[in-house]
């Protein structure tokens, strides 16, 4: 490959001697050092482009996050490639360039596998939510709302990052045809059109998400609610011997105290009393 860099978590000063060496402003390299920065398209005085982008990756908290990429081709034909989390970069180094047109290619490469990048991750998360929803239904744990969460924190990352790169896409497609690049500018469009299908998967994935929050919060209060009216209904008809037994437990005089059997009575009328007011509550709808 010709004039080809790779740089993995540099450090500020490092960006200063490449940016010097190079002769492209300090920030087509420094956004990298901060995960939040918006993707942008750039073309200073001096010929020099940058595309930065926004690609998928796990974050130190576990979840799937987004995060800058500096994609930079200088005035003598150099290609800098810059980012502060590491990637699956084997498609991009195991291809051999054409060494006439190597920056175009080194460019396509790395959009498109950031683009299947997006879709693969959304392939796990669309996995991921049908397997919440086949387990869902008699659910009362915490597990799946956190496995949720996490997942639809991810799609709101890969929402912003897809439509911010989109608009980075089209500016540089703009530019391409500018440029009378037409050519590559049609490939890149096919890059765009990947894009534009993983956000809008993203967008279908989110809403599918809420409802299924909602179907959860759901689930688990009606899961609650019926346990508690078992309880409910359960303490009731328990109580219904207690009452008895307490009855005739009384130190006073009763009817049937001097019988011997009237211990047999209480319990088969306590009994009887429990099955038929259990049959009730049911019939009722309240057991």
């Amino acid at each position: 490959m010709k004039n080809f860099t790779y740089v993995l978590n540099p450090t500020r000063e490092e960006i200063g001697n490449i940016s010097e060496y190079y002769d492209f402003p300090f920030d087509y390299l420094s956004g990298i050092l901060d995960d939040y920065e918006n993707a942008r398209f750039e073309t200073d005085d001096n010929d020099n482009n940058l595309i930065l982008l926004q690609y998928p990756a796990l974050s130190n908290y576990g979840e799937v996050a987004t995060f800058p990429y500096s994609l930079v081709w200088t005035k003598n034909e150099s290609v800098i490639l810059a980012l502060n989390h590491e990637i699956d970069n084997g498609l991009i180094f195991e291809r051999e360039y054409d060494y006439k047109r190597y920056k175009h290619q080194v460019i396509f490469q790395v959009m498109y596998q950031m683009t299947h990048t997006f879709h693969d991750y959304l392939r796990d998360f669309r996995t991921r939510r049908r397997r919440l929803e086949q387990g869902i239904k008699n659910s009362t744990k915490n597990d799946q709302i956190v496995d949720l969460i996490a997942i639809q924190a991810s799609l709101i990352y890969f929402e912003d990052a897809l439509h911010n790169n989109m608009q980075v896409l089209q500016d540089f497609i703009d530019y391409l045809r500018e440029d009378d690049e037409d050519g590559f500018a049609e490939k890149i469009y096919d890059i765009f059109v990947e894009t534009d299908q993983a956000y809008t998967e993203t967008k279908i994935q989110l809403k599918l998400l809420e409802n299924l929050r909602d179907l959860f919060s759901n689930i688990v209060s009606n899961n609650l609610n019926i346990v508690m009216k078992i309880m409910t209904s359960a303490t009731f008809v328990l109580g219904i011997p207690a009452v008895i037994v307490g009855f005739y437990g009384m130190n006073v005089p009763i009817p049937g105290q001097n019988f011997n059997w009237m211990v047999w009575l209480i319990l088969v009328l306590g009994i009887l009393l429990c099955v038929w007011v259990t049959w009730w509550l049911h019939k009722k709808d309240m057991l």
